[in-house]
């Protein structure tokens, strides 16, 4: 009876630890190194009061030779910006759901200059989150910025790497 017992329980061990977690969504080296620009992004910027309440807007990731141009690798990098600023408390707008913000088919939401004074004050929002990333052999490099809506004045910028893979390469050539 206690070599069953022995047994049973060593395999219920086992079990436990070879079973794969659910507490959360499984996390990507992409994923992370984005949620990991965004901390320090934010954690950086000490020149102007950051409150959590009041919206922050965060454009598409556009390609550094062609500001009108993005892709699906841009595109994933602002969705996962957003959804890192949601998990640490942050107010985001949803951008999709805006009918006043330039939004171009296949590239994404776009905050054109001449607009962002506009749609700062109608949405009350203190931070717009902007950047670029350019392809290189080996890494597409990234720049991301937290500029103030009122004055457009860069608070924090963040400088970051994604090896090109397979699959990034396959995101940066979708459309």
């Amino acid at each position: 009876m206690r070599k069953i017992l022995v047994t049973l329980l060593a395999t219920a061990l086992t079990a436990c630890a070879t079973a794969p977690s659910y507490e959360g969504a499984r996390q990507s080296d992409f994923s992370q190194a984005n949620y990991d620009a965004t901390d320090k992004l934010m954690s950086s910027i000490v020149s102007v009061p950051i409150d959590k309440n009041t919206p922050i807007l965060v454009a598409t990731m556009v390609n550094i030779d062609s500001l009108t141009q993005s892709s699906r690798f841009g595109r994933l990098v602002s969705e996962q910006l957003a959804t890192r600023l949601t998990q640490l408390g942050y107010h985001v707008v949803e951008m999709k759901m805006r009918s006043d913000v330039y939004v171009r088919e296949g590239t994404g939401e776009l905050l054109l200059s001449r607009d962002v004074q506009k749609l700062t004050k109608n949405y009350n929002a203190q931070l717009v989150l902007v950047g670029n990333y350019a392809v290189a052999n080996d890494y597409t490099y990234l720049t991301l910025k937290a500029v103030t809506a009122a004055d457009n004045r860069v608070v924090s910028a963040v400088n970051y790497l994604q090896p090109v893979t397979g699959n990034n390469r396959a995101l940066l050539t979708a459309q």
